[in-house]
């Protein structure tokens, strides 16, 4: 019997990821509108701004509150992107667009995703999302079926706090009624997702997809979901 029995999940970049690309699905939308940024130009824009912007989280806010606060949140982000590029006419009715598409067209999953939650959950595992995410990653997993695989969603805009904050962890094991030393958390993002959960005790595992990371740090780390089911069989 393995030692852990939940699973914790990031979402972007880990189940499913941007099927064009940031700058690219940007620049899908933005074609309509008669205006021409390419999609490095706006990428490069959106990691100048993005970096410095308070994290996707608010405080007791739900239903349209929370709706509005969320949008307003990519609103501000997504104005000060084209204020920078150079503003448009029909900006408003372009960020709406764009918006809407990435509530659900702008995103592919992962071909290992729903196999690897079939597998864990007929193992018995609680499965959860841990994630800096908005409320629209409930239809994305609806659209690639990843929800019914999952029992408790912890997203930052509804939970107060934003990964690397430790909280957003207690947070999400709290509604599983989990133990963190039975639990593993994986996620791409080694300072968001393997350092927080790893320092505060659970098992990390790192996803690098592409081969990217610092080969010489001794971190449980694979390019695939398989290293899930190594960890899980350890004793």
């Amino acid at each position: 019997m393995s030692r852990y029995n939940t699973i914790s999940f990031d979402a972007a970049d880990t189940l499913f990821y941007i099927e064009k690309g940031l700058g690219g699905s940007y620049y899908e939308v933005l074609k309509n509108y008669n205006v021409s940024y390419s999609p490095k130009e706006i990428s490069s824009a959106f990691k100048k701004f993005f970096v410095h912007r308070k994290g996707l989280h608010f405080n007791g806010l739900s239903g349209k509150a929370l709706y509005l606060a969320e949008k307003e949140w990519w609103y501000a982000l997504v104005r000060d992107i084209f204020n920078e590029l150079g503003m448009f006419d029909n900006f408003d009715k372009y960020f709406d667009d764009l918006y809407e598409y990435f509530s659900h067209e702008a995103w592919e999953v992962y071909s290992d995703t729903v196999p690897t939650l079939i597998r864990l959950k007929e193992s018995g595992f609680n499965i959860l999302i841990t994630s800096n995410f908005d409320s629209r990653i409930y239809g994305v997993c609806k659209k690639f079926e990843i929800d019914k695989f999952v029992d408790h969603f912890t997203i930052s805009s509804e939970s107060g706090f934003s990964k690397p904050d430790k909280e957003l962890f207690y947070i999400s094991l709290e509604k599983a009624d989990a133990n963190i030393r039975e639990s593993i958390h994986v996620g791409d993002n080694y300072n968001l997702d393997y350092l927080p959960s790893s320092k505060i005790g659970m098992k990390a595992i790192l996803i690098d997809r592409d081969g990217e990371f610092n080969e010489n740090l001794d971190i449980c780390r694979s390019t695939n979901f398989s290293k899930i089911f190594e960890v899980v069989n350890e004793y």
